[in-house]
């Protein structure tokens, strides 16, 4: 499953061509147009929704498969019922059980939610009542069609308490896989799994043999990585202000970097080298790319210099080909031929 997070409700020719031709034929993201209050209560959905089923029909005849979220605690609405609330969660599988009846025939594969693991996504729930939310969203799945192919996202593994934004001695990655893959009453398909070794937390592309062995080994079920990537820009931090423990958005610096930097080269081969790596992998089954295009600004501060969220893409801000884009295509025909 070679995949790319994009959105795919604007989705030009253009762009389409060149995800054929790069030989990436997943695409992961959410359903655009969705709206959640109208599903609890069992009214028609708008329009928005209705065009993007359309456009997720036009892409699988184009041949592309869809890789389905479905919606995150931090953006539930009120409407749910209290956080944790037996309410909540019932409402919360009946959305799912929408969902997956809605796609049925058209998304095959779905992830439950995103990084519940981390505090910012799991919103105001606590990490037990985050496992009950991933639960009741993989059985209403299963529910609509016993034949979907589901899972949930992890990125906090392995445990290095402060080492990523949201990872504390709690071990949440761990707590969460283990809440769901060992749980014998649920029935869930694979593992995904996030990470941005070199980037996000120290390592580089050659921290993957350690993270993807245990977490298989931890899980028993076929990964695909839902996200991957390196940040093509942005300077490093000083020995003095990565001590201090200041946040990438405040000095729009990276404390962690593989060979030394953030450039669109370095990027380049960070993606040579992850995608050698998991062709190693027997049980990866998939990876997606974040993502296909630099944003205009960075979501979590706002602002269109900082580089934490801004400069993932293998295409820029002007719809340019970057460097990244030619190693991907380059990657997928030689460590992946004949296998996609």
């Amino acid at each position: 499953m070679a995949g790319v997070a994009i959105s795919i409700h604007n989705l030009s020719q253009e762009n389409e061509t060149r995800l054929h031709e790069a030989g990436i034929n997943w695409l992961r993201a959410g359903i655009h147009g969705f709206d959640q209050e109208k599903a609890f209560f069992g009214e028609k959905q708008p329009e928005t929704f209705f065009q993007t089923r359309e456009k997720i029909v036009e892409l699988r005849k184009k041949g592309f498969q869809i890789m389905g979220l479905t919606p995150t605690p931090k953006g539930i609405p009120a409407a749910a019922g209290a956080p944790g609330s037996p309410e909540y969660f019932e409402n919360y599988r009946k959305m799912c059980a929408f969902l997956g009846q809605a796609f049925k025939g058209v998304i095959d594969y779905w992830q439950v939610a995103n990084e519940v693991d981390i505090w910012i996504f799991r919103d105001k729930l606590t990490l037990d009542q985050s496992a009950a939310f991933l639960k009741a969203g993989l059985r209403g799945l299963k529910e609509a069609d016993r034949n979907l192919k589901v899972g949930i996202n992890i990125t906090l593994f392995p445990s290095k308490p402060g080492e990523v934004d949201g990872n504390t001695d709690q071990h949440e990655g761990v707590f969460i896989a283990k809440s769901i893959y060992q749980d014998p009453d649920l029935e869930v398909d694979y593992i995904g799994f996030d990470s941005y070794p070199g980037t996000w937390r120290e390592g580089g592309a050659e921290s993957w043999h350690e993270y993807l062995d245990a977490l298989h080994e931890m899980t028993g079920k076929p990964i695909i990585i839902q996200e991957f990537g390196y940040s093509s820009a942005g300077d490093m931090m000083t020995a003095e202000e990565a001590a201090s423990g200041v946040y990438p958005c405040e000095i729009k610096k990276w404390k962690f970097s593989w060979h030394g930097a953030h450039t669109p080269e370095v990027q380049a081969d960070f993606i040579t080298e992850s995608y050698r790596i998991f062709a190693q992998k027997p049980y990866v089954i998939g990876a997606t790319y974040f993502c296909w295009q630099d944003h205009q600004k960075c979501w979590q501060c706002g602002k269109p210099d900082c580089p934490v969220e801004t400069a993932w893409g293998l295409v820029d801000r002007a719809n340019n080909l970057k460097p990244s884009y030619y190693a991907l295509q380059t990657s997928l025909a030689t460590d992946f031929k004949g296998r996609l």
